[in-house]
């Protein structure tokens, strides 16, 4: 059976994610190089949060749309 990937933008936000925790776990010990980074990934995450939402909105219409009417028409 074929192994299932994730898109390549879910695999970015993942990266992005794990970025900003790794940032943020000591943040006491950042330097400002940390935090400029730090600053351009939350930025990032920023731009692709519409973008994420407009797809699972669009993926819950294709869903619904699959579901029999419980009205009959």
């Amino acid at each position: 059976m074929a192994k299932k990937t994730k898109p390549a933008s879910k695999r970015g936000n993942a990266e992005l994610h794990a970025a900003v925790a790794r940032l943020t776990e000591r943040a006491w010990a950042n330097t400002v190089a940390d935090w400029q980074e730090l600053e351009e990934v939350v930025t990032q995450l920023g731009a692709a949060a519409p973008k994420a939402a407009k797809e699972a909105l669009a993926s819950r219409l294709r869903s619904m749309r699959m579901m029999p009417n419980p009205f009959g028409a």
